[in-house]
């Protein structure tokens, strides 16, 4: 018989923390803190850094603190909001390509753009993802109830691909683009990647762009669903050596992959976004509790070199230590050297 799960509130949590040996300083922030969170989402998630197994039971490693997990959890929830943010951006760019290609090619009527016979039927393993199926559910979406979809429907009687797109799933778009045949495939990864790298071989340059898009996907569908981010691997592969020189000595993994990938694109805006949160996020941690540095990097496959952060306003002449100082708004993250190198001045407010 199965061990039957037994209810527990967050007072019975922290002393069962507290018996573990984890530091509690505050035990009122502590309780708030489980309230908010939830034990499994906050402890049994990112506590594993932090323990020792020993006959089947956990215990904390000495001087290891709350607020230590609490900010390693901090740390990747930020993560997987800019990466969901970062692949919602992604994911416009590439419909947008995709679009603009098939209409060069095919035309922006429907019933040519998505003409089967126009793209290469290549052999799926599972029924959805077929060539045909995917057709299919592109063509469902002419029939959406929302806008600007019906919109177009209504007073057109017909959907451009730039326009269907947008209620077309991302899993389902990138799966299109790889049936596109040859001269569709070259006109695409000209959209992706403007610049020519002399370390990719031509004729691999359609494995790396589905690569970096089903290794896309498969971090936009763990963001989505609250998944740990920060020391995920991706089940979808960056076919390295097939890709690369044999030569250029190519180690990523993880989250460092996911910005490498990220890092070719012609678009930069999404590895901006993540490379930005990732250093932020990096440097608030380890300044904290810069024991970690060493776990994390080399759990993220990176160089940990800490930074000072500030923020400033593009018209503005002063540099903050707080984003929204003075009502500020789309503060500009900088490394405080580079901000002073600008002429920028501290904040008499925010930086005493």
């Amino acid at each position: 018989m199965n061990k039957q799960i037994t209810y527990t509130d967050v007072y019975s949590q922290l002393e069962k923390l507290k018996s573990q040996n984890l530091i509690i300083s505050d035990e009122a922030f502590a309780i708030s803190a489980l309230s908010r969170y939830g034990y499994s989402n906050l402890i049994k998630s990112y506590r594993e850094p932090y323990i020792i197994r020993y006959n089947d039971s956990i215990y904390y490693k000495d001087g290891v603190t709350f607020e230590q997990i609490l900010s390693l959890f901090i740390l990747d929830k930020n993560l997987r909001n800019s990466v969901m943010a970062a692949m919602l951006d992604l994911e416009e760019f590439i419909k947008e390509a995709a679009a603009d290609v098939i209409s060069k090619s095919f035309s922006t009527a429907s019933a040519k753009y998505l003409n089967y016979r126009n793209y290469a039927n290549k052999k799926r393993r599972k029924k959805r993802f077929t060539l045909s199926e995917t057709l299919e559910k592109i063509k469902k979406a002419l029939y959406s109830d929302k806008d600007p979809i019906h919109h177009y429907m209504s007073k057109y009687g017909d959907v451009p691909p730039w326009i269907l797109f947008k209620g077309v799933y991302f899993t389902t778009i990138v799966n299109f683009v790889g049936f596109f045949k040859t001269p569709e495939q070259n006109e695409m990864i000209s959209h992706l990647y403007h610049d020519h790298y002399d370390f990719i071989y031509d004729d691999s340059m359609k494995k790396l762009m589905m690569d970096t898009l089903f290794i896309c996907i498969d971090y936009r569908n763990m963001s989505a669903h609250g998944g740990r981010i920060y020391n995920y691997q991706s089940r979808n592969t960056l076919r390295k050596d097939e890709i690369f020189h044999a030569d250029y000595g190519l180690m990523t993994s993880g989250f460092s992959e996911l910005l490498f990938i990220l890092s070719l694109l012609s678009y930069t805006t999404p590895f901006d976004r993540l490379n930005n949160a990732l250093q932020y996020e990096l440097n608030r941690h380890c300044s904290l509790f810069p024991d970690d540095s060493e776990y994390l990097s080399k759990v993220l496959n990176i160089d940990i070199v800490k930074k000072d952060f500030v923020y400033y306003k593009a018209s503005g002449s002063k540099y903050h230590t707080i984003p929204s100082c003075s009502g500020m708004q789309d503060a500009i993250q900088i490394d405080i050297e580079e901000a002073k190198s600008l002429g920028l001045a501290p904040c008499k407010r925010c930086c005493n």
